[in-house]
């Protein structure tokens, strides 16, 4: 038996974001492009097992594309693998579970495993020169998915009579469920153990497309997968390691413009008995880069300026605003996604910058402010607070802060309707 036979290789895959569109764009075609990247890389790989740790999807209501898409990678990917070659998925938050997991059991019978339920079980043991790999899926942790899991527990009794105390304290926080999942789990019983889970583990560097849906009351802490030789994860869009057994394989292609330079991929792994996980970082070409470009009107308009078809985000520094400034520039940039104006920005900075850090407008610890007697939010202004919230509700919808011209439009409707109500 050679070395090699006692080396388990696996992919580590995480959000897809398959369907999604940034700005109105659609993105099938780079995410297809991608998608092709990584059946012809695990190919030449030969790998035991691919995993993607959740976000498979943009929406937890997919379209029809994204599915078809997805159909057709697990079907190319399966035929790059070897023979015995598996493949697992969990879903993340920004999934259906129920959706990811159609047809599970068929999809198994031809080694791929779709896991939508939190398991006592691994979900595979991987078989290699008389050691077990044993695979355990963890999905996104909602409360739903928790309450279930402790149900399943109690009617297996394997939860004592009288707990439903401690069950309620530990539901509360993302940290407490998991690690109440963890704690029922039994690694020990393989000689080596890898764990596929979709979670935010405290001390992660956060890319400018992760923030609008990361808060730091879902945070766990590393220390909760000791017991564990590999962690894939997924949730966050930066590669990056937690600890040299623990890692994020971010997304593999950019997903907004602040991901403008950072290395995107997947990652490959070697396990070994005895050994610590090898990690190898594989690098994915995108199909259209993501540019930010600050320049003056007049340059980029030049004929001398750049013209690609990558996508590009816009700053212009004219002291003064350009009008129809992205229907003009459009006509040399065809892939041109936003165009912002220092100009607006500057002229309005004094608010944008009481409302721009959406914590430092925040109650502390959650309390609920009340109203003064002028019926103003007591320590901050009616306006403010409302300018807030549209911060907030902006960022959940596009994935990314609102642009300075969408909050100086949404002021002004706002200050039309005061007037209004005055």
């Amino acid at each position: 038996m050679s070395h090699s036979d006692k080396i388990f290789k696996i992919a580590h895959i995480s959000d897809l974001h398959l369907g999604k569109s940034l700005r109105s764009q659609d993105l099938a075609q780079d995410q297809s492009a991608v998608l092709e990247q990584i059946v012809e890389k695990i190919r030449a790989l030969k790998l035991d097992l691919v995993v993607i740790a959740g976000d498979v999807f943009d929406r937890s209501i997919p379209s029809e594309s994204a599915q078809t898409m997805f159909g057709w990678f697990m079907a190319e990917l399966k035929r790059a693998l070897p023979q015995n070659g598996r493949i697992l998925v969990i879903p993340g938050n920004h999934d259906s579970p129920k959706r990811i997991a159609f047809a599970a059991e068929l999809f198994e019978s031809v080694g791929i495993h779709l896991v939508s339920e939190i398991l006592l079980s691994p979900t595979l043991v991987l078989e290699k020169g008389g050691k077990r790999a044993a695979v355990w899926a963890l999905p996104f942790v909602t409360h739903g998915t928790y309450s279930e899991f402790k149900r399943r527990l109690a009617e297996e009794g394997q939860v004592e009579a009288g707990c439903t105390e401690t069950i309620s304290e530990t539901i509360s926080s993302m940290a407490g469920r998991m690690e109440s999942i963890i704690a029922n789990l039994r690694p020990s019983e393989y000689d080596l153990n890898i764990l596929v889970a979709h979670c935010y583990v405290r001390g992660a560097v956060l890319s400018e497309s992760d923030i609008a849906f990361i808060g730091g009351t879902e945070a766990v802490p590393v220390s909760l997968f000791e017991a564990f030789d590999y962690v894939a994860l997924g949730h966050l869009h930066k590669m990056q390691a937690l600890s040299p057994k623990v890692w994020y394989s971010g997304a593999p292609m950019p997903m907004s413009f602040g991901d403008e330079g950072i290395e995107k991929g997947f990652l490959y792994v070697e396990l070994e008995d005895g050994e610590p996980a090898r990690i190898e970082r594989v690098e994915l070409k995108p199909l259209h880069v993501f540019k930010r470009v600050r320049a003056s009107f007049a340059e980029l308009m030049a004929d001398s300026a750049f013209i690609d078809d990558d996508y590009i985000e816009v700053l212009l520094t004219d002291e003064e605003p350009v009008y129809d400034a992205f229907n003009r520039l459009a006509l040399r940039f065809p892939n041109l996604m936003y165009v912002r104006q220092e100009a607006f920005e500057k002229r309005m900075g004094t608010e944008v910058e009481k409302v721009g850090d959406i914590a430092t407008l925040m109650p502390p610890n959650g309390e609920t402010s009340s109203l003064d007697d002028t019926g103003n939010l007591a320590g901050k202004s009616l306006h403010t607070t409302v300018l807030n919230d549209f911060i907030s509700f902006t960022q959940r919808i596009l994935d990314e802060p609102p642009s300075q011209e969408l909050l100086k439009a949404f002021e002004v409707l706002l200050r039309n309707a005061e007037e209004e109500l005055s």
